[in-house]
């Protein structure tokens, strides 16, 4: 129906997937694109997809890598919301009909992709029968020489290696094993140019995340009021591998930098907040690996690159919009807030475009 609103009237298109934590609201999204991707070749084989479709689906599987995670609900949680337009380079109704065509052609040319409300937190910790960003798990099960590739300090190591990985159960997502999943993870990766050089620098952002998670803190016993990093080598490496003096990465984790009436002085802090700048910077790295991902999944999927012979084109959209699901967990954080909120008030305005019967339905739900 959005293909024919599309093609057929000329106006562009959304569909909103909603529902609670776990309902399959990122598989209905797959199933959508793969089925927007196919229905324009109806009658050809939809096994073999061009290029830039192919681009276009090959961006789930990265986005799931690094912002999907397992939930004690859902095994393939998406962390994150996301809004996806599918471009079409869609022929002009009037055009159509003057060559005797039903229904006029539209072709997928492209995608573009909006994310938001990444659950930070879950980089630094997680439930115990949940689990981190799949990332993790399928570059600590990579093969050994690739490990050592992307960075020594990786070499023998497991989940069990990194405090904010740590140990489950869980070795297989949707089938694969995780060490499977990286390989698809990378296949995809190349797809959009990260590779090579790319590739190596992507990971190591990574390991920088997993390696500050292993640093501890104590009290200076000189002084209670200043922090030192009790773990040395975790220090060593994790210099070595941001390319960053030793003591400035010291520096930058036990003290913070205070402005005032145009002076700068430095104030140390106590293990607790030494702590929590550590997490947090964690956190803010692996915030922004994860907006140039996908800046670069925009940049070799959208369908202004796909055309840059055509500048001129006039491209219609279909909109997915996969939100969050409703969540409930044992400790309820800023995300679950946004998240549930956010849900709330787009089912009620949603509400109001569905039949009186569905309506009451939608209303039920919100009260519960």
């Amino acid at each position: 129906m959005a293909y024919r609103g599309l093609a057929a009237d000329g106006e562009d298109q959304s569909i909103l997937v909603s529902g609670e934590s776990g309902a399959g609201k990122t598989e209905t999204v797959k199933i959508l694109m793969n089925h927007l991707a196919s229905v324009q070749s109806i009658g050809e084989s939809s096994e073999v997809f061009s290029p830039i479709v192919k681009k276009v689906l090959d961006s789930n599987p990265l986005l799931e890598a690094f912002g999907n995670a397992k939930t004690a609900r859902n095994d393939n949680s998406s962390r994150f919301g996301k809004f996806i337009q599918l471009q079409f380079d869609a022929e002009d109704p009037a055009t159509a009909a003057f060559a005797g065509k039903t229904i006029p052609s539209a072709i997928l040319a492209g995608s573009k992709c909006e994310v938001y409300l990444l659950e930070k937190s879950r980089v630094t910790g997680h439930e115990e029968e949940e689990r981190t960003y799949h990332i993790f798990y399928q570059l600590l099960a990579a093969p050994e020489e690739k490990k050592k590739e992307i960075w020594t300090g990786l070499e023998n190591t497991d989940n069990e290696s990194f405090v904010y990985v740590g140990y489950t159960d869980t070795k297989r997502i949707e089938g694969e094993l995780d060490a499977q999943k990286y390989q698809n993870t990378v296949d995809a990766l190349a797809t959009i140019g990260v590779k090579d050089d790319i590739l190596i620098s992507l990971m190591r952002s990574i390991c920088i995340v997993l390696q500050l998670g292993n640093l501890t803190f104590e009290s200076d016993p000189d002084n209670e009021e200043n922090t030192i990093i009790s773990s040395p080598q975790e220090l060593t490496d994790l210099a070595e591998l941001m390319g960053i003096e030793e003591e400035d990465v010291k520096k930058a984790l036990t003290e913070r930098t205070v402005t005032a009436r145009n002076e700068v002085y430095k104030v140390p802090l106590n293990v607790v907040k030494a702590r929590d700048s550590s997490d947090a910077l964690a956190k803010e790295i692996y915030s922004n690996t994860f907006d140039w991902l996908v800046m670069t999944i925009n940049n070799a999927t959208s369908a202004e690159q796909n055309y840059v012979d055509n500048p001129n084109a006039n491209f219609s959209t279909i909109g997915l919009l996969d939100i969050f699901g409703f969540e409930s967990f044992v400790v309820n954080r800023f995300e679950q807030l946004c998240i549930n909120y956010a849900n709330e008030k787009l089912v009620s305005v949603y509400a109001n475009f569905l039949p009186d019967g569905m309506c009451y339905e939608y209303t039920h739900l919100l009260r519960l």
